[in-house]
């Protein structure tokens, strides 16, 4: 049972669908190595972790998040588009798990962040990084980054047009949980 399940995505997953998700990760564009770093501190060993410690922590605690488990994520964003017939919700894992087995969390996080829509006409962080503050990715500083991760989370809620408070309390609390996690 548990070689199924650590497996079973390689079975149900058909060649085309393969093929589909290879192209998808591999061809999104990288994040700067600030930006992830960023990310894994906010998100401790997100980049380290995979499902099975999701599913753990998931059981163990209630504070835990889909965001510390980019790979699941990834699975989540592309498993609608995939022809698994008789789809039920081990599925899911099954295809979370056949990820992790072929990807890096680094990689999927690069495909979650390029393929993320932050609404009003913004694709992917290079996009928003120009919107928002008009600079790349890689020269953002902590509470900028702060702040795309608070439209990661939700972009409507924490849009600084929509709900200047809420964007500006919810980017302080990411840039406050990244220096508190730094000083580990």
């Amino acid at each position: 049972m548990i070689i199924y399940i650590e497996f079973g995505g390689h079975y149900i997953i058909n060649k085309d669908d393969k093929q589909s998700i290879t192209w998808y990760i591999r061809s999104s564009s990288k994040l700067p190595e600030n930006f992830t770093g960023f990310y894994n501190t906010v998100y401790p060993n997100a980049l380290s972790n995979n499902s099975w410690d999701l599913v753990r922590d998931t059981f163990s605690s209630s504070k835990t998040t889909r965001k510390e488990c980019p790979c699941s994520q990834t699975a989540n964003l592309l498993f609608p588009v995939l022809d698994i017939k008789n789809k039920n919700t081990f599925d899911i894992f099954w295809v979370t798990r056949y990820i992790e087995h072929r990807y890096t969390q680094k990689e999927c996080l690069n495909f979650n962040f390029s393929n993320f829509d932050f609404l009003e006409n913004r694709k992917g962080t290079e996009q928003i990084s120009q919107s928002l503050f008009n600079k790349q990715t890689k020269a953002l500083k902590p509470i900028e980054m702060g702040e795309i991760l608070a439209l990661y989370e939700n972009p409507v809620k924490n849009n600084r047009n929509r709900n200047p408070e809420q964007a500006k309390s919810r980017a302080k609390y990411f840039c406050d949980l990244y220096s508190e996690n730094l000083n580990k």
